[in-house]
């Protein structure tokens, strides 16, 4: 993969978190339905805190791959 190319899909990577925490989050802060036992805001929060983590490591390894890091 390019640099150019692995560049823009690990930035895309690193923009998926910022959106669901700051721009979808907000429209789930509601007290009902429960979600596995959850308020929408806490299962959301709970989720994105998983997929963050595996969002970030995608672009890590994207960028390692991509000749970006040494």
């Amino acid at each position: 993969m390019e640099k150019g190319q692995a560049q823009k899909y690990a930035l895309l990577l690193g923009l998926l978190p910022w959106i669901a925490y700051v721009v979808i989050s907000p429209f789930l802060n509601k007290p009902k339905p429960l979600l596995l036992g959850m308020p929408p805001l806490m299962f959301w929060n709970t989720l994105w805190l998983i997929l963050t983590t595996l969002s970030l490591y995608g672009a890590y390894k994207l960028e390692l791959g991509g000749g970006l890091l040494e």
